[in-house]
């Protein structure tokens, strides 16, 4: 690299700025120009800066840039707002009361119990849009988000098998004392508490003592005797089983004709979820008759029994095919609207709820044949076609498999035990 100065240096010559790293091949730049008066620089505001402090402090400032309203602030153009979305909550006036109250002044966490099917989780993603639109300058943008699951300041902490791992507990602790990532306000829930014994000591300390801007929203079936501690620390909002006339109610006015609104009312035992499944699904009253038919096809060998596991299981596929096709739909809208607000946060958990979501249908459409065996079981010993021991062996039966079901046993397995056991007892 050269030298800035050389060997025969003369007096008063004015000395050559040292070159940067930048200026291998060219010359040093020559002295800036002297700045132009204020209304020549406004005239050419794409001039250089000038070189000298005092040009620096004359200079005027270029007005600021106008801010451009952002796209994504507004609702797509052919969707009517979303409202308030505790409006949507169904059949829990009382709750929605205690909701619609707890929004301007929020405590740090509130306990959900209801039962499965009463819609809590959907409940919990209502209540949470509308804690964060009351605290945004683009409300509409928060609800359409959270009702979606996909705000990011709204965190969902989804049990990974069984129950909610310890190391899932702690994720949420230290979830809860990270700033929001957008807004003033972050929500986070987690589903199926109950489940989880191990946990509530973990959770303890940061659902009680939270920061000020995060609200925990705890979802359970039952308060259970290890949690009574965690629960006392939480609002408690209480969840009743819907009826069916609610459940008509809302299948109605969904779109669905009178005549299949009637049986998804009576056959989804409470379930919202489970009402619009057996509504969108036109198999489900032959399905039902399916079941009605094992019992007879049973002759105590393993052959027959395994060939009822088959039919069981092929008629659970059958049940989940309606709802494969509404998580179709649901990722293409989660895509859109990623398109439209500029985010594809919780993609990922979407994709997670719809296995979930699986698992359960599946569970719930053998639910439902154990309901039907049960009360085919009842009406045959009621009408004397069936002795009352071997009744009551069988129902037995049928509410030991249900009971392996709830704690995730193997469906086939649990399955041939029953039709075995059934076979044995029959007539």
């Amino acid at each position: 690299m050269a030298s800035a100065s050389g060997g025969d240096d003369q007096p008063g010559t004015t000395e050559p700025a040292a070159l940067s790293l930048f200026d291998f091949d060219d010359p040093p730049a020559p002295p800036p120009e002297p700045p132009p008066p204020l209304d020549e620089a406004a005239e050419q505001p794409d001039l250089p800066a000038p070189a000298t402090e005092s040009a620096r402090v004359q200079a005027p400032s270029p007005p600021p840039a106008p801010v451009a309203e952002s796209r994504f602030d507004a609702p797509p153009a052919d969707e009517p707002p979303v409202g308030n979305l505790l409006d949507g909550i169904v059949g829990q006036s009382a709750a929605v009361s205690r909701l619609q109250s707890a929004l301007e002044s929020p405590l740090p966490a509130y306990l959900f119990v209801g039962p499965a099917g009463a819609g809590l989780r959907s409940a919990a993603c209502r209540f949470a849009g509308e804690l964060l639109a009351a605290r945004s300058a683009t409300p509409e943008r928060e609800r359409r988000l959270a009702l979606a699951e996909q705000h990011p300041d709204l965190l969902i902490f989804d049990r990974v098998g069984a129950a909610m791992t310890a190391e899932q507990a702690r994720d949420a602790v230290r979830a809860a004392a990270v700033a929001p990532a957008a807004g003033e306000l972050k929500v986070i829930v987690l589903p199926e508490v109950d489940r989880a014994v191990l946990i509530a000591p973990i959770l303890l300390k940061s659902v009680e003592e939270p920061p000020p801007s995060c609200v925990f929203v705890l979802l359970a079936e039952e308060i259970n005797r290890p949690m009574e501690t965690l629960a006392s620390r939480c609002v408690r909002i209480d969840f009743e089983a819907l009826g069916e006339a609610d459940l008509r109610a809302l299948l109605v006015a969904e779109g669905i004709d009178d005549s299949r609104a009637d049986f998804a009312a009576v056959a989804a035992g409470g379930s919202i979820d489970r009402a619009r499944l057996l509504a969108s699904d036109a198999d489900a009253a032959s399905r039902i008759d399916t079941w009605r038919g094992l019992r007879s096809s049973l002759d105590g060998t393993a052959s027959a029994a395994m060939a009822a596991v088959d039919t069981a299981l092929e008629a659970t596929e059958q049940a989940a095919a309606p709802l494969e096709a509404r998580h179709e739909t649901e990722r293409a809208d989660a895509d859109e609207r990623a398109e439209l607000y500029g985010t594809n946060f919780g993609r990922s958990s979407l994709d997670e709820r719809h296995r979930r979501e699986l698992r359960r249908v599946r569970t719930d459409e053998l639910t439902m044949g154990f309901a039907v065996l049960s009360a085919q079981i009842r009406d045959e010993a009621r009408n004397a076609k069936l002795a009352a021991e071997t009744a009551a062996e069988q129902l037995a039966a049928v509410g030991d498999a249900a009971e392996a079901l709830r704690f995730n046993a193997n469906q086939r397995l649990t399955l041939s035990c029953l039709f075995i056991r059934l076979g044995r007892t029959s007539p």
